[in-house]
């Protein structure tokens, strides 16, 4: 790659990241990255790569999650509300924050009770499978395999840009229940 097209790359880069608040271009560069299966644990620019003065390349610059993070430290900045809420948060963890051995891209009904243990969340009443199909049904996970679920597009987006609510309140609006209307009947 040429250097010029480096400079346009970056430049292109910024200036679709330059509107955006601090948060938002954290997780636009997270999803790029992670979609373009670019993996932040390498060392700097591989040889032969152009040297750009006053440039330090990214693989360098980017910070990773704070290292500690934990499920626990993680529900609490986020404090989810419901039970679905709590599923996504937890399905977010795995996939994103979790220690490198623990991370994967879907949780199962095993995960429940030691993930909201550790959470300190108080553990469902029903049985831990309808929990994830519950939260499959709010919208927020997509079914994998038997028994697997994948955490998706608004599952993410619930928990990276809409928790904590600001009112404290649940991300979710309720809708108001459907008013039922009496029929006329016949004369």
């Amino acid at each position: 790659m040429a250097e010029d097209e480096v400079v346009q790359a970056i430049t292109k880069v910024m200036d679709a990241l330059s509107p955006l608040d601090g948060e938002a271009r954290e997780h636009v560069l997270e999803f790029v990255l992670k979609r373009m299966n670019i993996n932040m644990a390498k060392p700097a620019a591989p040889p032969g790569a152009p040297v750009i003065p006053g440039y330090t390349p990214l693989l360098q610059a980017f910070t990773p999650a704070p290292a500690g993070m934990d499920i626990r430290t993680f529900a609490a900045e986020k404090s989810p509300k419901t039970l679905n809420e709590k599923v996504a948060l937890m399905a977010y963890f795995l996939a994103n924050l979790a220690p490198p051995e623990e991370r994967r891209d879907f949780i199962t009904s095993e995960d429940i009770k030691p993930y909201f243990t550790q959470a300190n969340f108080e553990l469902p009443t029903g049985p831990a499978n309808m929990t994830l199909t519950n939260a499959k049904n709010a919208g927020y996970l997509n079914a994998l395999e038997r028994g697997q679920y994948k955490l998706n597009s608004v599952g993410h987006n619930l928990v990276a840009h809409k928790l904590p609510k600001k009112d404290g309140g649940s991300a979710a609006p309720r809708r108001a229940p459907a008013k039922k209307t009496a029929k006329k009947g016949k004369r």
